[in-house]
């Protein structure tokens, strides 16, 4: 990743170019780097199953925002935002439940 120094046309750019440049602001700082190739990354069934869960929650989250009355019915949590507030929200409720976490049994007891 190559970083850009004292390029005004470039600077504190972040996003990308089509699919072949990516620039990135890390620190104050301005990177660019080739388009990365994810065609051969393979996600597990629970992988899968957040990602659709995630895009139902940020299509829960713009239906809220979107909806004056229902934004201003939300209650926001701290700092963030109607959207993060209703992103998370949604997530909590439908994010599968993880086992309880079961300590091994030491050999030394």
């Amino acid at each position: 990743m190559g970083q850009v120094k004292d390029n005004i046309a470039t600077k504190s750019i972040s996003g990308r170019l089509g699919k072949d440049l990516v620039s990135k602001v890390i620190s104050g700082k301005t990177f660019q780097s080739k388009y990365p190739d994810r065609s051969q990354v393979k996600y597990t069934k629970e992988q899968l199953k957040i990602k659709m869960i995630f895009r139902e929650a940020a299509k829960f989250a713009s239906y809220i925002v979107n909806d004056p009355a229902k934004k201003a019915a939300y209650k926001k949590k701290n700092k963030y935002t109607v959207y993060h507030a209703a992103l998370a929200d949604y997530m909590a409720l439908h994010r599968p439940k993880k086992p309880p976490y079961q300590r091994k049994k030491s050999p030394h007891y």
